[in-house]
Parts: C-alpha cells; structure tokens; sequence
C-alpha cells in the first residue's frame, strides 16, 4: 500500500519514531521501510517538519495481525461477552466467561505486544469509584503512562478511576475553550481533562479539584510531566466546598456520572457552561432535563441545554450522557 511516510536519517531513527508515536502520529499495521541510509516511518499527515527529515511517499507492506479473538478460535475458546480497557500497558477486561479469563488475558497479550499486564474488573468501589481489580497475567504492576494526543498520564488502575474511552470526549470539549478562559474541573481524577484543555486549548487558568489523595498526587505528577504548571492548579478537597473559594469560570465539566446532579447547584453559581455527564434510566432522559431546568429556575437561572449525547453504556437499561449547560 502506497502512505505518506517521513524519511528520517537513520541515526536519527529510533529518537524519531519514539516522538511519533508518542504524538500518534505513525500509522499502524505496515512494516517500516529501511533503504539508502534512510528509514520511513508510515505517518497520518504531512505537517511535520523536523530538520534533516523529509516528507515524501512510499510503498509499504501490511502486517497482518492476529486479533485476541483469533488467537482464541484458533485455541477452540468461545467467550460470550467481553469489554477490554487499554490504559498505558496495562489491559482491564470486563468478561462474563470468567473461569476463561486466564486464556483471554494470554491472548491479549499475544495480539497486543505493548501489554505487559492483564487485570480483571470485578466493578468499582467506595466513594472514588476506583475499580475493584483482580490480577490476571503478566506483571504484577498497577501503575503505568497512558499517552492521549500525545500527553502523558501516570496512574494507579488501583487507586484511582481512569476511562480511556473519554479521549474523544475530553477533545470535542477541549475544542470549545477559547484562550485565555477560566476552567473548573470538579472531579479531576489524575486530570486527563484539564492537561488536554491546558495544552490545546491555552487557558488562562485551570482549577482541578479530587478529594481523593492518590488522584490529587497523580494529577501533579501530571501536571510536571506536562509541562503546564502555570496554568493547572491541583486542589485537593470536596469539590462543594472548594469552588465557593475560587472565582467565576467560563467552563466547569462535570465528570461525577453517579452524583453530579447533587453538585449542580454550586457549578451552577460558579459557571457559565457547565459540561454535564450523568448515568442515566435512557427513558427517563427527558424527564431529567426538565428537573435540571426547574432547579435553575429555582435559583433565578435560565439554562440552555445543548448537544445531550450518549458518551457509554453502562447497563441493559442505563447509559452515560452528556451536555453542555448554558447558564443565563
């Protein structure tokens, strides 16, 4: 197949590759082209400029992978239901076959070579939703680097919740921050949203607030790691209590699916577009809404809700929605 590729000397070609995937920026399922003093490396598009390296395009041969779902028909393993989590290199897999979840975790590793550990998700506990895991296979780690547009987190799957699946999510509300704006993330975690909105978004100021200690230690690591100490301040603390003190912002997000309604009353004082995400009956959507509506008529607001979207499934009968509040 004919790609795009950038053409690096090859010196320069393992310290190049490393950038590239770390931004994801390498096209994967082709094998890397070497010839004349040069590698090409297969990449999704042409602006990048790095000196001595050029952009052209070559033929390159398809790696054909085997899925864990093959490794398992080969194996003569049947599962009936399975979800799989790709936090850094560490895989959390849902599965309701559970006496083949050994089986299943060697496969993932097989089909997938950056995975070092397998854990199983037996649900989430306590107040901070942090998963209850069972070690499956592979090394007995916890805590790894999840890279997402090419920042980088560091997080503990067992003390702290973390959900990959939000990447596009934290994007899409990312791209509606202008420069120079105030942000309030009320329930941070290792602050995924606010290192995103901080690097894309340029805002004047971040506020990121757990009450969990192992988040709070997590997302200031983070937060160094990233380079954006100036505009992200971690503050650990219940999120009630913490945002009286801080000043008006132009954007809160409002990750707590289980309990945000419980907090809207303080965001709604504090902000003028709330990012609302809530687990919710699907039939009674609608009625949720109006009851959002009504407390801030109650409290001499008007809202206008926008863009509600289902964002995950969470049961047979409940879903996680999410939609931007704009408080009048």
């Amino acid at each position: 197949m004919k790609c795009l590729c950038l053409a690096v000397p090859k010196k320069m070609a393992e310290k190049i590759r490393k950038r590239l995937i770390d931004k994801n920026l390498m096209i994967e399922g082709v094998k890397v082209k070497r010839k004349k003093g040069y590698v090409y490396f297969p990449i999704k598009r042409s602006s990048i400029d790095i000196e001595e390296c050029k952009i052209c395009e070559e033929e390159f041969e398809e790696i054909k992978k085997r899925s864990y779902e093959d490794i398992l028909k080969e194996r003569g393993i049947s599962i009936d239901s399975i979800s799989i989590d790709f936090i850094g290199d560490i895989a959390i897999i849902r599965l309701r076959d559970e006496e083949k979840a050994e089986e299943v975790a060697k496969a993932i590793m097989e089909a997938n070579k950056h995975v070092k550990t397998v854990f199983l998700d037996k649900g989430v506990k306590e107040d901070y939703r942090v998963r209850d895991i069972q070690f499956i296979a592979g090394e007995r780690s916890t805590e790894t680097i999840h890279t997402e547009y090419g920042i980088k987190m560091k997080v503990d799957v067992s003390k702290v919740y973390f959900s990959p699946r939000l990447a596009e999510e934290r994007m899409r509300v990312t791209r509606q921050i202008d420069k120079n704006e105030v942000i309030i993330d009320m329930f941070a975690g290792v602050a995924p949203f606010s290192l995103i909105i901080a690097k894309f978004a340029k805002p004047k100021k971040v506020y990121a607030i757990d009450k969990n200690e192992f988040a709070v230690k997590y997302a200031r690591e983070n937060v160094k790691m990233n380079k954006v100490e100036e505009i992200i301040e971690v503050i650990r603390g219940d999120a009630k209590e913490v945002i009286e003190m801080l000043p008006k912002a132009n954007h809160i997000i409002m990750n707590l699916p289980h309990k945000s309604f419980e907090f809207l009353p303080v965001a709604i004082k504090k902000g003028e577009i709330l990012h609302y995400y809530e687990i919710v009956e699907r039939e009674k959507l609608n009625e949720r809404i109006e009851e959002i509506k009504k407390l801030a008529k109650e409290m001499g607001h008007k809202i206008e809700i926008k863009n509600v979207r289902k964002v995950g499934s969470y049961s047979p009968s409940k879903d996680k929605f999410g939609m931007e509040l704009c408080v009048k």
